[in-house]
């Protein structure tokens, strides 16, 4: 893959200390990591209600923000054990941020031709390259493995043939929950290869951010017999910040409430953007179809500061679905990229976080992937169902 200097939601923030060399050349400090990975995103969006952020993973940065731009899973937080679940209808909706449906090019006075105004009519645009993501960094077979910590690699080989600490029963109880820290994640409108800079990458209509997705994951793993729940709440609505900590505390009601539960999964939307502004749209044809590519994030204690210590069970669910998606469904997985930080993965011995794509994939395109990567995830959980 060739490499290109960006700044990646999660790939991006957590590998620092390696980048800090590779770029002297003027790439903000947000921006380092990705020098070295060359898959990211800079947050040149802002999201026009509340204080959002168009990073997909990271809170804008901020004097009083309880969640540290360097640490945005916050071990230090607090939560409450016995906090109930938070209903998504309890959120006042925020205006409708159309994900791009309302791409919102102005109109222009056909009567005015000063220089001025035509440079800013091109400035309104930028270019949207499509492509596919091609495997990187280190590997064992079809896994490939974005390494982002500096004091752990992971034995890919020996994860492949452990056993996860998983016990799947059918028709039984609940056995995996699906949640959003950022639930307001959308999609673009349609496929294109220029979008506007004024468009919102971020939605409070469920059926055209990554909930819908993730409903796509859902109906997969239920008609498998595996009964999953999907909780719907705004984690990141009305406020960015805290978004983690929020989700902690719903993550955590759940396991209380249905301790059958053996999984939890944290769907996203990436969005990759390089210095000159232009996105990146990982994209693969799978059966004919367009698909949007995907990346599975593990987390890691890298400094023993996190409370993470079962950080190497995740990782052995996520190795083992990252080779279901690389034998099935060729392309479809961008590296698995492990991270030194918790996103709340210490609450059970299988969590995972899912990336469907970036902002300038479609809905249709994430919406395929999620049955996709429903499917290997059936596939996969049947080899921990017990009686």
């Amino acid at each position: 893959m060739s490499r290109y200097k960006s700044i990646s939601v999660h790939s991006g923030i957590c590998s620092c200390r390696r980048a800090i060399a590779a770029a002297a050349g003027g790439i903000t400090a947000a921006a380092l990591p990705l020098a070295v990975f060359g898959i990211g995103t800079v947050g040149a969006l802002l999201f026009r209600v509340s204080s959002f952020s168009a990073h997909s993973m990271m809170p804008p940065v901020s004097a009083s923000s309880s969640e540290s731009a360097q640490n945005p899973d916050d071990s230090s937080a607090q939560t409450d054990d016995g906090a109930e679940p938070i209903s998504s209808d309890e959120a006042s909706a925020p205006e409708k941020a159309s994900g791009g449906r309302g791409n919102g090019e102005e109109s222009t006075d056909t009567s005015s031709q000063d220089d001025s105004k035509s440079e800013k009519k091109a400035d309104d645009k930028g270019n949207v390259i499509e492509k596919k993501i091609n495997n990187s960094g280190y590997n064992y077979g079809c896994v490939y493995v974005k390494d982002g910590n500096s004091n752990y690699d992971l034995n890919i080989k020996k994860l492949l043939s452990a056993r996860a600490k998983c016990k799947i029963k059918k028709n039984a109880g609940y056995q995996v929950l699906i949640i959003h820290t950022h639930t307001t994640e959308s999609y673009a409108a349609k496929s294109s290869d220029r979008y506007s800079k004024k468009y919102n990458p971020r939605t409070t209509d469920k059926s055209e951010s990554v909930v819908a997705v993730a409903d796509e994951i859902e109906k997969k793993l239920t008609k498998a017999g595996i009964r999953t729940l999907h909780i719907t709440t705004y984690h990141d609505y009305p406020e960015y910040t805290g978004a983690y900590e929020r989700a902690r505390k719903t993550i955590k009601a759940y396991l209380k409430k249905y301790p059958s539960i053996e999984m939890v999964i944290d769907v996203h939307r990436d969005a990759i953007t390089r210095d000159d502004g232009t996105k990146i749209k990982p994209t693969v044809k799978i059966d004919g179809k367009k698909a949007a590519q995907v990346m599975i994030i593990t987390g890691c204690d890298n400094e023993g500061k996190l409370d993470f210590d079962g950080w190497r069970n995740n990782s052995v669910m996520a190795a083992q679905l990252q080779k279901k998606m690389a034998e099935k469904y060729d392309g479809l997985a961008r590296p698995l990229y492990f991270a030194p930080f918790r996103y709340n993965m210490d609450l059970t011995p299988n969590s995972l976080l899912i990336e469907f794509g970036t902002d300038v994939n479609t809905l249709a395109e994430a919406k395929y992937s999620g049955q996709l990567v429903g499917n290997c995830l059936a596939e996969l959980l049947e080899e921990y169902v017990v009686n």
